[in-house]
């Protein structure tokens, strides 16, 4: 008798990681990208998660969005005090004064089918973690 695997996660019970087993961090991509497999695949979950480390004040990562249905790249527009953004490290460190500089936000990335993480080019560097989950 065989039994069936599931191989997307489902509704989600918890956040899963977008890069593998927990603990992983994702890989920062240089550039903005065109390709439709690139990034990380959300499988069709409402929110990622992110927990982001900050070395340094003048660095950025862009959050990108892909959709199959349009099959295009997009900017993804993180809500920071109730205004849109990309994730910056200054931020970060400011809101986090005096402590550890690492923060998580949760986005709402529905439809969005694919992420990615695209550093501004600045020298400083991040450590980033990736989850999405249904609730």
């Amino acid at each position: 008798m065989s039994v069936h695997k599931y191989t997307s996660w489902g509704r989600t019970r918890r956040p899963k990681n977008i890069a593998g087993t927990d603990g992983t961090a994702i890989a920062l991509e240089t550039a903005p990208t065109t390709s439709a497999t690139a990034g990380y695949r959300t499988e069709n979950q409402r929110y990622l998660h992110i927990n982001i480390a900050a070395n340094g004040t003048t660095d950025s990562v862009i959050v990108y969005g892909f959709n199959y249905a349009a099959a295009k790249w997009g900017i993804l527009m993180v809500p920071v005090n109730g205004a849109a953004t990309t994730l910056n490290t200054a931020y970060v460190a400011a809101e986090i004064e005096g402590h550890a500089t690492r923060k998580n936000f949760v986005i709402d990335i529905a439809g969005i089918d694919r992420v990615a993480f695209v550093r501004d080019g600045n020298t400083d560097t991040f450590t980033i973690y990736a989850a999405c989950s249904t609730f």
